[in-house]
Order: C-alpha cells, then structure tokens, then sequence
C-alpha cells in the first residue's frame, strides 16, 4: 500500500489551482479566438477551437508536469461488449438530457426570451458527413479529453463523486450558452461514470461521439422534412415560448422515463463486468500538496462569473 501511495505521489503532479487555470485559460480562448474564428467560418473555426483552443491547453500542461499522460488521461482500451453497453446506455439516455434542458429552458424563460443560437446542421449527405466528423467525432475526441480525461483526474483527490459532478458542471458552464447548460452537465455526470466504470476514457469518447452524432443525425433527418415540405422554416427556427416549453418537458418526461429506466439497467449490468478504477482512496494522500490551496478555485469563480455575465446578455437580448 505504501508502495502505491508513493509511485501516486511522483505520478500526480497536477495541482487543482494549476487545472482550474487551464480551464479559466481555455475559456478565454474560447470567447475570444474561438468565438472570432467561427464566426468568420462556423466549420473550420469549431475544427480549430477544439483541437487546438481545448486539446492542446491540457496537453501542454501535462508536458510541462512532466505527466505519465496515457496514465493520467485513462488511456486505457475498452472492451467490444463495453463499447456497445456504452453506445446503448447513451442513445437511452439522450432523452434524459433533452427532458432536464428544456426544464431549465422553462426556468429561463420566465425571465425573458432567448434566440436560438446558430448552429451548423446538414442538408446534404457529404454536409452530414462532415459535422459527422467535425461535432461528433472531433469534440468528442478533445472536449473528452479536457473534461472526462484531464479535470476529472485532477478533481479525484476529493473522491470520486465530486470529480465526476465538478467536472460535469464544468463542462455545462464551458459551453457559454444557457440554451445548453443543463443537457451537456446531465451527459457530463453519464459520462464521468462511465469513464469511470471501465476505467478508460475512451468510455466517454464513444459516448459523446454517440451523442453529438444522434444530435447531428436527427437535424439532418429534421432539414429533410424541411426540404419536402412538411415543416415550414419559420416555424423550424423560432424558439418556443414557455407554454411550449412545458408541454414538450411533459412528452419528453415520459420518454425520459421510459429510457432512463433502460439506460439505468444496463448501467447496472455494465457494473458488474467491469473492473472499476482503483486507487481512489489512496489518491487522497497521494496527490502532492497545494502550494497556493487558497486560490485554487479562484479560476473557476471567475470562469463563472463570465459565464452570468455572457447569460444575461443572451436573455437581455
């Protein structure tokens, strides 16, 4: 045991102030670099923003910690039957993100009106194909990287439950759009769990992949009913009002039921043939002490204050 605790402590050398300042960094990056770029070119400026504003940050770092990256990231590989108990639990449990978003929609709305976002969709099979590539295989490669692989790591020296939710509401405020806050901290807490499970990220990797792809798949299908003329584009584009919002959290609190309870067995299934990440308990004494333990959170309270700030101009507007 002591042996363990000790190759933890020369393993670990990321400290909470320094992982939170690479967070509060790339959140920066994002709303300047990453927020320019794509509004000159929405596809190309999203390839840039996640491989080079998000993936590279924690990466840098971790060179410079002079980290066992493959040991810290959970780069470990995933079995077959693993990968579809994944791939099942969260197409299951893409409604239950849909069902908790619109729910803080209806919230938000009782204080004004927020205008959709744009989003890139495909109308074509090769457009398809490429936000296949760019929002689906590309952020779930870098932004698992950064939250399920880097923060959650970092954050396991206050045990396992707060890693997994921390870094859960860390990725919901990363996104600066409080039209997509609660979804992606709701499939953040699935992931983390996952990830942890199987003890690999790429757990969360073909997750968020699995997500993204049934979210791009779904506009695609949705811009074919627009172009055969089932839906009329107004229609298509504008944000609901309140009472649409809560009749269509009560559908969707119905399907949720339905597929959450399927997502949860097969969790529970997916428990018992997996061998979970060890070492937990003794990572508590094993991370090296803060140098500066009164500042580490400072990054986020800021990361957050920007992010009430950047959500009132969007319920403002």
């Amino acid at each position: 045991m002591k042996k363990e605790v000790g190759e933890l402590e020369t393993r670990y050398r990321v400290s909470m102030l320094g992982a939170n300042s690479v967070y509060f960094l790339t959140a920066i990056l994002l709303l300047t670099i990453g927020f320019y770029v794509q509004y000159k070119d929405i596809k190309k400026g999203l390839l840039l923003t996640e491989y080079v504003l998000i993936l590279l940050p924690p990466l840098i770092y971790l060179f410079w910690k002079r980290e066992n990256k493959k040991q810290f990231l959970r780069i470990n590989p995933l079995k077959g039957r693993h990968m579809i108990f994944v791939i099942l639990i969260t197409i299951l449990s893409y409604p239950v993100a849909l069902f908790f978003n619109i729910l803080f929609l209806v919230a938000v709305s009782l204080f004004g009106t927020i205008d959709q976002m744009p989003i890139p969709t495909p109308h074509t099979v090769s457009e398809y194909l490429l936000l296949m590539g760019i929002i689906a295989i590309s952020a779930g490669i870098c932004e698992e990287i950064f939250f399920r692989g880097f923060l959650m790591r970092a954050y396991e020296r206050l045990g396992k439950k707060k890693a997994i939710w921390i870094s859960a509401l860390l990725f919901g405020l990363f996104h600066f759009n409080i039209q997509n806050f609660a979804g992606p901290f709701v499939l953040g807490v699935i992931f983390g769990y996952l990830v942890y499970e199987t003890d690999s990220l790429f757990a969360g990797i073909i997750g968020h992949i699995t997500n993204n792809g049934v979210a791009v798949t779904i506009s695609f299908l949705g811009n074919l009913y627009l172009k055969n003329g089932f839906l009329s584009d107004s229609n298509a584009v504008q944000m609901p009002n309140t009472s649409q919002l809560i009749a269509g959290a009560f559908l969707m609190g119905i399907v949720t039921l339905i597929t959450g309870t399927g997502a949860y067995f097969l969790f529970r299934h997916l428990r018992q043939k997996t061998t979970r990440a060890v070492a937990f308990e003794m990572m508590q004494q094993g991370w090296l002490e803060e140098k500066l333990p009164k500042l580490k959170y400072l990054p986020i309270l800021l990361t957050m204050i920007l992010y009430g700030y950047i959500a009132f101009l969007q319920i403002s507007s």
